[in-house]
């Protein structure tokens, strides 16, 4: 009978392995091309000279590139992606889960007092930046301007695009869509849409993770030919987390008084661990009460040992199954990790697959 069951066990997560796909992407640091600081005496920090695409690089927004120098300010500061790196080396960030993307960053002084000899050169500056914009597409950046609204409600008040748009998207998701949430920046294919007999759309990219394009094409009356547009999707999946009960500051070791389980919205990239995993763990930066506790905020430590034993985890449609492990080598919260079942001998090559560490002796299958 038991061997019949570790058999069972065995044939599901090898099965789990085959069909569930690795999801997860790092966060990005976009380095700007050109910026204006705000006042001569402030510093320049990452947040002001970057594009901070996801829950780690986020919480890096505070760090200091450059410090304050009024002198300094008055001109135009050359800030290169080494001297990035170099800062955010220093800060001892994870870079297993970070990218860090552009080149040169020209943070230029305020309004107020820039030099009138600068003017042209700085107009030329601003003009190429704006075309360099539009020919590399949807920004990669986070759609602030644009509110998350539930994909159900948007059936029913959105406009003709969004609406659309979320019935693809509905329709990817499956049954977990009940708690999906959308940010569709569609203005400009509303209106490209207004006056034509008819248009379809078409999800580009993978609408289960953070973002994706939807394209719309538009059929017109009169032979004139179609035209097409594409609208920036952002998407959250509401799921219970881990949510701060008090004000925590940046050091704290945790403890499950901490927290208490919430339902939240997040990326569907993000990691999401339960409390028990969060024990003794520290945390990267500041968080506030009520904030949301993902595997990013963390301060990156290993938690699974090379040959450590393992619970890999895996979980489907209404099941989870749960199987002991080994670990083929170390691994910090959010890594991804060569595991093999403990059933299977370490040279069995055939047998190894990977996993995403979500806690201290932990590992879990990508969702599919």
């Amino acid at each position: 009978m038991i061997n019949t069951l570790r058999n069972i066990l065995l044939f599901t997560v090898i099965a789990a392995v085959a069909v569930i796909p690795n999801v997860l992407a790092a966060d990005v640091i976009q380095l700007r091309h050109s910026v204006r600081r705000a006042a001569v005496d402030q510093p320049v920090r990452l947040g002001d000279i970057a594009i901070l695409d996801g829950v780690q690089a986020e919480a890096l927004a505070g760090i200091v590139i450059r410090p304050a120098d009024s002198r300094a300010a008055t001109g135009v500061v050359r800030i290169r992606v080494a001297e990035v790196r170099a800062v955010l080396d220093d800060a001892e960030v994870y870079w297993g889960t970070l990218d860090l993307e552009g080149g040169l960053t020209l943070v230029r002084p305020p309004a107020s007092t820039r030099q009138a000899v600068g003017r042209e050169s700085e107009g030329h500056a601003v003009v190429a930046t704006k075309l360099k914009g539009l020919a590399a597409g949807p920004s990669k950046g986070p759609a602030d301007h644009t509110p998350f609204i539930a994909a159900a409600d948007l059936l029913e008040d959105g406009g003709m695009v969004a609406r659309e748009i979320a019935k693809a998207m509905i329709m990817s998701w499956g049954p977990e869509a009940s708690g999906l949430q959308l940010a569709i920046d569609a203005t400009a294919a509303e209106a490209l849409v207004a006056d034509a007999t008819g248009f379809s759309v078409e999800l580009l990219g993978n609408p289960r993770s953070d973002r994706c394009n939807a394209r719309i094409a538009v059929r017109r009356e009169g032979g004139r030919p179609s035209r097409a547009a594409l609208a920036r999707v952002d998407v959250r999946i509401i799921r219970s987390v881990p949510v701060a009960f008090r004000d925590l500051r940046a050091g704290r070791k945790l403890s499950r008084s901490d927290f208490e389980m919430a339902s939240r919205p997040v990326r569907p990239s993000e990691i999401v661990l339960d409390i028990g995993s969060l024990e003794n763990r520290k945390l990267q930066g500041s968080m506030v009460a009520g904030a949301a506790m993902t595997a990013g905020l963390l301060k990156a430590e290993f938690v699974v040992e090379r040959q450590g034993n393992v619970l890999i985890l895996a979980s489907g449609t209404g099941v989870q199954v749960e199987a002991p492990g080994v670990a083929m080598e170390k691994g910090r919260i959010g890594d991804t990790i060569e595991c093999r079942l403990r059933t299977a001998g370490d040279r069995d090559r055939n047998a190894r697959f990977s996993a995403v560490v979500i806690g201290p002796g932990r590992v879990r299958l990508a969702d599919r």
